[in-house]
């Protein structure tokens, strides 16, 4: 087990100035990535990122790069997002822990899966401070205990993950007509009643 803090840079999104700083701009030079565009299984649910014009310069270090790890600094969602895309203009704001990887011995998925584990939640579920909103330090994230199979496991387990994700998915669209089916034919036994 290594802390996370070993094995990559860990920094706080952009911090946005002015009241207006993350309103929707069409044509907006950089895009951004706010907590409503993640699932809690770590994807990105949005099709459109959310066009915006900054006030002032942003440094290029500040620009997600691909194999970033997103993870909420804010709230109880355990989420974590591996940025894939190849858009080189886009943000998150404070609202976020950057993970930035350093090359080596770890695969961003992997750490992202980690960090949506069971063992991982119950770490973060007793470092949050707040009572309205809670929060989770930076340290916290750095000092977090990650363990470090071979590459070739990490993937495997990354795959099994995704795999799993997919069978629940399935099962929870095949309950939905399930349910559908049903309730369609009870419909029809009501409307058929003598």
């Amino acid at each position: 087990m290594t802390p996370l803090g070993h094995l990559a840079d860990v920094f706080t999104g952009t911090t946005f100035r002015g009241r207006d700083a993350t309103r929707a701009v069409p044509g907006g030079s950089c895009r951004l990535i706010q907590i409503s565009d993640l699932s809690d299984e770590g994807r990105l649910v949005t099709e459109e990122l959310h066009p915006i014009e900054p006030g002032e310069a942003i440094k290029k270090n500040r620009f997600l790069r691909q194999g970033d790890i997103l993870f909420p600094n804010r709230g109880t969602r355990n989420t974590a997002c591996v940025f894939d895309l190849p858009d080189p203009r886009v943000l998150v704001g404070g609202q976020f822990f950057v993970i930035r990887l350093h090359a080596g011995s770890v695969l961003p998925a992997f750490v992202a899966w980690y960090l949506r584990s069971e063992p991982a939640s119950r770490y973060f579920q007793v470092r949050r401070k707040g009572t309205l909103v809670q929060n989770l330090q930076r340290s916290d994230l750095a000092e977090i205990e990650i363990p470090l199979p071979s590459l070739a496991k990490q993937d495997a387990i990354v795959a099994l993950d995704a795999l799993s994700e997919e069978e629940r998915q399935l099962a929870k669209a095949l309950a939905g007509k399930r349910f559908e089916l049903l309730q369609g034919r009870l419909i029809s036994g009501a409307n058929h009643s003598t």
